[in-house]
């Protein structure tokens, strides 16, 4: 019996989610966002370590917001950015944590991706919290260390600056926490 979105789990749509990513298939990424899905860049160098992952995990660590990426168009002109910029784009030695009955999902995993412009190796590690509902996700907070990313050169596109933008407001509200990945 194939999945559909009202009766798949949420560990199910997580996966689907990266390997539609790994694929390059905008259509299947598509298929996995809810209407006002948001995806959150957090930097945190404690994915690089156990216990600094279980931390994240467990609500006692956490980031500090980037980029905010706000509804499936967003996500989806990001997602297109990062396929034209990474060739291959995929992740190493993949992690899984889902509580049962639980719409919180974690996977971890370590790229091992190219910069298509300049052929330089880019290896990070990143923790992905994906929170989904009925069966598309509706927010990813993704903890990495984005100096990483951003010593690589590459230009943000439209998608991009403007999470970074909104970023900078989440640092600036009174209501949203630029800390917690929510």
């Amino acid at each position: 019996m194939t999945s559909t979105p009202s009766t798949r789990s949420a560990l199910e749509t997580a996966k689907e989610f990266i390997r539609a990513i790994e694929a390059k298939d905008i259509g299947a990424v598509e298929d996995t966002l809810g209407d006002d899905a948001e995806q959150l860049f957090m930097h945190s160098n404690a994915v690089t370590t156990d216990q600094g992952v279980a931390d994240i995990i467990a609500g006692r660590r956490r980031g500090l917001c980037v980029a905010d990426v706000s509804g499936r168009e967003e996500v989806l002109g990001y997602t297109r950015g990062i396929f034209d910029k990474f060739d291959p784009l995929a992740w190493r030695n993949h992690r899984w944590t889902a509580r049962p009955d639980s719409r919180e999902v974690f996977f971890l995993g370590t790229g091992d991706m190219v910069v298509a412009r300049t052929g330089a190796p880019y290896r990070n590690t990143y923790l992905t919290r994906f929170d989904v509902t009925d069966g598309k996700i509706v927010r990813m907070a993704e903890y990495g260390n984005v100096m990483l990313y951003a010593r690589l050169g590459v230009r943000p596109n439209r998608a991009e600056f403007r999470s970074l933008l909104r970023a900078v407001g989440r640092m600036l509200s009174p209501t949203r926490s630029s800390r917690s990945g929510r």
